[in-house]
């Protein structure tokens, strides 16, 4: 399963890096391993993440207000 394609991920100014998945991506261990460590990649880093806060936020509790 390719969880990168499936993830939106904003890192912001301040460090924050939100990471947008649906549910079944995050009660699978494997799979948040799999993203975490492209995450970090993307940052610099495999090994760390110092200077970052990464948040992982599902999808399903995401909604737009008009």
């Amino acid at each position: 399963m390719n969880t990168a394609a499936k993830a939106r991920i904003k890192v912001e100014s301040n460090g924050v890096v939100n990471v947008h998945v649906k549910p079944e991506i995050l009660f699978d261990l494997k799979a948040v391993q799999s993203l975490q460590g492209v995450v970090l990649g993307k940052l610099g880093c495999m090994a760390c993440c110092s200077g970052y806060q990464i948040i992982f936020r599902s999808e399903e509790n995401e909604f737009s207000v008009s």
